[in-house]
């Protein structure tokens, strides 16, 4: 009996422990994704940046759109300031982040820090984004 309790107890262990690399793998895989889509977006490059938006995403046309007319514009550069992971099931991940998106001086953007929940799904293996929900924006001086 004390043999099976013992078994239990360890097996639990495993369970739980094993979860806390396992969590800050996919936490980290999330920021990656995040990072990778705006150093594309820093770069001007409309096909890099949108190889980091699945491409079922029912926002990828209407994503891809809204870039090409963004890289168009003046010259804005966008900062990761935070991802925080929030949870996943078998198929998505959810995660808030704060970008800072800023334009150069004279420009007439207005630099923001933008805090959306991101969720993100794996297309062939890599996390990629899938849709945000924006939660509020914040105007910088």
């Amino acid at each position: 009996m004390k043999a099976r309790i013992w078994i239990s107890v360890a097996a639990l262990a495993f369970v739980c422990f094993g979860a806390v690399p396992a969590r800050a793998e996919l936490a980290a895989g999330l920021r990656s994704a995040m990072q990778l889509n705006l150093d594309a977006y820093n770069r001007k490059n409309v096909d890099a940046t949108m190889g980091t938006v699945d491409s079922h995403s029912p926002d990828y046309d209407s994503t891809k759109k809204a870039i090409e007319e963004q890289f168009k514009g003046g010259d804005v550069t966008a900062e990761l300031v935070d991802v925080t992971y929030i949870g996943h099931d078998d198929e998505f991940a959810v995660a808030r982040a704060k970008t800072k998106t800023t334009g150069k001086p004279g420009s007439g953007f207005t630099d923001n820090v933008v805090d959306a929940i991101v969720v993100f799904h794996q297309e062939n293996g890599e996390w990629k984004l899938w849709s945000e929900q924006i939660l509020g924006v914040q105007i910088l001086p």
